[in-house]
């Protein structure tokens, strides 16, 4: 599968890129799925460049791990606005990490993503992506 992963902007000058997204990546990778990055806290994209890249690239899905706070929160409203908006939304959206965990039919209703990961994220991912195919 085609899979994009995408990190928000955490609006600071300082980037670590989220280990358990590392992680999942990784899997992902190893089981022969094709892994594109989409970095909006190294490169400070407008949220409308990842409608763009998903109007202009065809993928099956695409993931987003998000760590508990509003200012997350909310960056994950505008990225899933900016999936929403695309004319070439991938089949699956999944969201995962500390945020949605705890409250997960919250974060499907205010997102429209399709799927939460709860737990390591490696684990689920390897699994869920066997089922999806």
């Amino acid at each position: 599968m085609k899979v994009l992963l995408a990190t928000y902007d955490n609006d600071s000058y300082t980037c670590w890129f989220p280990q358990g997204l590392a992680a999942v990546a990784a899997v992902l990778r190893e089981e022969g799925h094709e892994i594109t990055i989409w970095d909006q806290d190294i490169h400070h994209y407008p949220d409308w460049h990842l409608t763009r890249l998903l109007d202009e690239t065809k993928f099956d899905v695409i993931g987003i791990s998000l760590i508990a706070g509003y200012w997350q929160y909310k960056k994950l409203l505008d990225l899933s606005k900016a999936i929403a908006d695309s004319k070439n939304r991938p089949k699956h959206y999944i969201i995962g990490g500390y945020g949605p965990t705890p409250e997960p039919e919250f974060f499907l209703k205010k997102t429209q993503a399709d799927i939460v990961v709860m737990g390591e994220g490696e684990d689920t991912s390897r699994e869920l992506f066997k089922a999806l195919e």
